[in-house]
């Protein structure tokens, strides 16, 4: 769910912002070969050891204050090293910039700035939540493949693992989350359920990271009103793929129990089991909706929430049908169900804004935890002094 206009003009922008950094040379083809990253590096560095923090990224302005809080925690807790942070996505970097100013490079134009810039460790911290395809990719293949091996033998690193990495990582998470809505939960009458990001590739083990932290979630729960789905796992997505597209006006064309059988992990039917197994109807339940990512980008605003859809019909508190926008809030409410708009919630009266807001939007991620952004800076702490710091001079081949 992409605003096309907004990514034309994020990828103009930063397509000038590019052309910036050549205009001083009248050699645009070996200008434009300069690391951007270079220039920050060696205004930034003071210290011999670098943290590189590595995320998806995000266009939405009301994300970017998240991200500087990390920054912040990792700043506290490593205040004799030199932090900085990548963004893997190319329009998400340009949007940052254009927006704040802040440099949020492509993870090889950082890693090879920091890597030519003298430092003699550098630990590299994933902010993602799962070890899903991006994680392993990141670890894998540009951290041990490209950086240790085959660009910078002699430098010591240290990698911070995603968030969910232990079972004690996933009951920390619970702990948090139930703290946070401990009182709507007390309620049989109210659910909450909170969208991830999943792999769409089943063999990924990592997607039972979700089903982990509900069945954590529901030990603490007693009405086990909280509910883990995502945005691109088939078994946990809102509904079937198959079903998505037979479903005529954003209702199943088969019935719940049927949906209850077939799809039990979809969250359409833990929902409707929920209330079959609580004699409640859908008009009589509460939903409240978050994001189980980092942080509240497009994927919260508009796959979970629709916040387009709403803006298309100026903010009204109904039903959007206009649109083909099948975001969770609009398939929910749809379905009969109660749709909390004032906790946690991006404001209805400025839903049209660019791309998010700098102040006020309510939609908590994860990352909006100081328990859980702990979680990550914990994940280099616990290593920083421990004998998990490795180069690639092992792996070079015998001369």
């Amino acid at each position: 769910m992409k605003n096309f206009k907004f990514y034309l003009m994020a990828a103009l922008v930063a397509a000038t912002t590019c052309t910036g950094f050549t205009s001083c040379s009248d050699d645009d083809d070996a200008e434009s070969t300069v690391n951007p990253a270079t220039r920050v590096v060696a205004e930034t560095k003071k210290h011999d050891t670098a943290i590189l923090l590595c995320t998806f990224g995000s266009t939405y302005n009301e994300s970017l204050d998240v991200y500087n809080e990390i920054i912040a925690d990792f700043r506290k807790q490593f205040p004799q090293t030199d932090i900085y942070m990548s963004f893997t996505s190319r329009t998400c970097i340009g949007r940052a910039e254009a927006s704040t100013g802040e440099a949020r490079y492509k993870l090889d134009q950082w890693l090879k700035a920091i890597g030519d810039a003298g430092y003699t460790h550098v630990a590299v911290q994933s902010l993602h939540v799962i070890p899903g395809e991006e994680y392993l990719s990141l670890m894998n293949t540009d951290i041990k493949k490209n950086f240790m091996i085959d660009w910078y033998p002699h430098i010591d690193v240290l990698k911070g693992a995603n968030l969910l990495s232990t079972d004690d990582d996933t009951d920390e998470v619970a702990q948090v989350l139930y703290n946070h809505y401990k009182n709507k939960l007390a309620e049989k009458k109210n659910i909450v359920l909170l969208m991830g990001h999943g792999n769409p590739d089943v063999n990924y083990n990592a997607n039972t990271k979700y089903s982990e932290v509900q069945t954590a979630l529901h030990t603490l729960a007693t009405n086990k009103n909280i509910f883990v789905g995502t945005v691109d796992y088939g078994e946990m997505l809102f509904w079937p793929k198959e079903e998505e597209e037979k479903a005529v006006d954003r209702i199943p064309v088969v019935p719940a129990a049927q949906m209850i059988a077939d799809y039990p992990g979809c969250i359409y039917s833990q929902v409707m089991k929920y209330c079959q197994d609580n004699n409640l109807e859908p008009n009589e339940v509460n939903v409240y909706l978050a994001p189980f990512m980092s942080i509240a980008g497009d994927h919260a605003h508009n796959d979970l929430w629709g916040i387009e859809a709403i803006a298309e019909n100026k903010g009204l508190d109904k039903v959007e049908l206009n649109t083909n926008e099948y975001s969770w809030r609009e398939r929910l409410e749809k379905a009969g169900f109660k749709v909390d708009r004032t906790f946690e919630a991006h404001p209805v009266g400025q839903a049209d804004a660019d791309h998010g807001i700098k102040d006020g939007c309510g939609i908590k991620a994860l990352g909006s935890y100081p328990e859980i952004r702990a979680i990550w800076v914990n994940h280099l702490k616990e290593q920083w002094d421990a004998d998990a710091w490795e180069n690639g001079e092992g792996y070079q081949p015998e001369v």
